[in-house]
């Protein structure tokens, strides 16, 4: 499985491989005060799920390159970025394939919508959604959590409707050591114990009265 870290570096080599463009930002609204170079590719996160074990990330990705003024070169601009996206949508189908990173599955298709004058600057391009999804695999099975018990251990659950799955309600038996059943109770309520602290035996029939503890 990719982490999010590992997705945006994926992301961002394929900008500094990729002969025609020039900058790469990762977030949802670019600083217009930072002198990107153009072509700019942008990715921003939309969502993350884990669906029984497929881990899903959902971006929003867009390509720009600067507009004259007069708006003269837009077509050739909207062409322009057009083939990158493409071009992107390619590299990582390609990157999937490859098994190099495990296994990462991307949809098929891309649709594109084009725009112009966006983000407060004379540019044109494309914006379209990709959705990337991962096995966790082993990673789901070494969290990163300490051993030690799963409920506080001054208290167990016994029957009720909120006891976990492998109780249930029952009786609880006294026996003696011959087995018998001397005392039953079940498993709610409140009970009370005497406990016997001595026994004492008379010695004879002497006057006085000679008594002697047991035990």
């Amino acid at each position: 499985m990719l982490t999010l870290n590992q997705e945006v570096e994926l992301f961002k080599n394929f900008v500094l491989k990729h002969e025609a463009l020039n900058d790469f930002f990762f977030g949802d609204e670019i600083d217009t005060a930072n002198q990107y170079k153009y072509p700019l590719f942008r990715a921003s996160l939309q969502s993350s799920e884990n669906n029984n074990g497929q881990v899903v990330r959902k971006y929003l990705f867009e390509l720009s390159d600067l507009v004259n003024l007069d708006a003269s070169n837009e077509t050739e601009v909207l062409s322009d970025t057009e083939l990158m996206c493409f071009d992107f949508h390619n590299y990582i189908r390609l990157v999937s394939k490859t098994k190099l990173l495990g296994s990462i599955n991307v949809s098929d298709s891309i649709s594109l919508t084009g725009f112009t004058e966006r983000n407060d600057t004379m540019v044109s391009g494309h914006f379209f959604e990709l959705e990337l999804s991962s096995h966790m695999s082993n990673y789901s099975c070494s969290l990163p959590i300490a051993a030690g018990n799963l409920l506080d251990d001054n208290y167990i659950y016994v029957g009720g409707n909120y006891a976990p799955p492998m109780t249930g309600d029952f009786t609880v038996l006294i026996k003696d050591q011959d087995g018998n059943v001397i005392q039953t109770f079940n498993t709610s309520g409140e009970y009370m114990v005497n406990i016997l602290t001595g026994i004492q035996q008379v010695i004879g029939n002497t006057s006085p009265t000679i008594i002697q503890d047991i035990i």
